[in-house]
């Protein structure tokens, strides 16, 4: 009988030498509310026994992670989340939670959390939304370098989270750290190649490292998959704009113009498209112009065939800028702004006077093969 008391004493000894910390800690926080004390001895807990993580995921779960603690805290919350799964793999099994939990899953369905392990993998992804989800706030406050701080967080909770990478990448290309953008861009991409702002994002890179070829790349895929992701009309518009803007720089007018087109009709308010589809016109009109003029000079040389190629030359000129003129017209019609509005209506009267006087050199080359019958 002496020998039982004598075992029995001794395992509830080493019981209570193992746990009484990890005790001290629950029952400050659950029956007293100090979350001082439990977070004092939760931290004791871990240096007695180094290979239970209970106290780890009490301190994730519990004081740093909950909505009601007044030490919130997310890096924390995370830090020992990872501590106790740490812990937890030092033997290879997972260690068994306090006591099971029946939790709701999004299906309606409910599922029992009995280990470490489960309830970490459940709860991460409650606390990877809120912490995300203030980051977001954050942004709209302007402090953008606080729901950074958030979201490097929110990606330890869920690092197979494509969101949280999104979010990062746009935050750091608006701080103008174009390594650390396209890097999380691209690790983003990785996980959902359907985030055609990360996209974009690149092509805006690429256009500072001036690689307009890449750049082009990155705003046709952008745009193609804003497109397949039936975006609204002001992204859609957004990227046919940027879309638009490299074609044009990259030479290829003929490809912006139907693009221009495509932009108008599906933003047909938005003086800014007729602009620069005017201003695009315009620059075609003058580069036709110029390089009809020279055979303008030597026309008195020229046979009938290369009269007709340049007469074709001088018609293209006329569409051009009856083109650029309906734009600019369009853009006095939209503007509020009356002096503004008087620039482009003055602009276009610039192109009809041009026009005539393309009509007059044209009528002067129809004459010319007249006279060569």
């Amino acid at each position: 009988m002496k020998k039982f008391i004598y075992i029995f004493a001794i395992l509830l000894f080493a019981c209570s030498t193992t746990s009484v910390e990890y005790r001290t800690a629950t029952t400050s926080l659950r029956n007293d509310r100090d979350y001082n004390k439990a977070e004092e001895y939760a931290k004791k807990a871990l240096d007695v026994d180094s290979n239970d993580a209970l106290p780890a995921y009490f301190l994730a779960m519990e004081v740093y992670g909950s909505p009601s603690s007044p030490k919130k805290d997310y890096k924390k919350a995370a830090d020992y989340f990872s501590k106790a799964l740490e812990i937890d793999a030092i033997d290879g099994e997972n260690q068994k939670l306090e006591s099971s939990k029946n939790v709701p899953l999004s299906d309606g369905s409910y599922k029992e959390l009995k280990t470490i392990d489960d309830a970490i993998k459940y709860y991460s992804y409650n606390l990877w939304a809120e912490s995300f989800n203030e980051g977001i706030s954050l942004i709209g406050q302007g402090k953008n370098e606080k729901a950074i701080e958030l979201f490097l967080v929110a990606v330890e909770f869920q690092p197979e989270e494509p969101k949280s990478y999104n979010a990062l990448a746009t935050l750091y290309y608006e701080s103008n750290d174009y390594t650390k953008a396209s890097k999380t861009a691209d690790k983003a991409l990785s996980m959902d190649s359907s985030l055609s702002a990360l996209w974009s994002i690149k092509g805006q890179i690429a256009i500072e490292k001036k690689d307009e070829i890449f750049a082009e790349e990155m705003f046709r895929k952008a745009y193609d998959v804003a497109l397949n992701n039936k975006e609204s009309a002001e992204n859609l518009s957004g990227h046919m704009s940027r879309l638009f803007d490299i074609l044009f720089r990259n030479g290829k007018k003929s490809e912006a113009l139907l693009l221009s087109e495509r932009l108008i009709e599906s933003d047909p308010e938005n003086i800014d498209l007729y602009r620069n589809a005017g201003a695009v016109y315009q620059t075609i009109l003058g580069d036709t112009f110029l390089a009809a003029s020279d055979g303008l000079i030597n026309m008195n040389t020229l046979n009938e065939l290369e009269l007709e190629n340049l007469k074709e030359q001088f018609s293209d000129c006329v569409n051009m800028a009856k083109k650029a003129r309906e734009n600019f017209l369009m853009c006095s019609e939209l503007e509020l702004d009356e002096v503004e509005s008087e620039i482009y209506y003055e602009e276009s009267k610039k192109l009809k006077t041009r026009i005539k006087e393309i009509n007059r050199i044209i009528k002067d080359i129809n004459k010319k093969l007249d006279e060569s019958e």
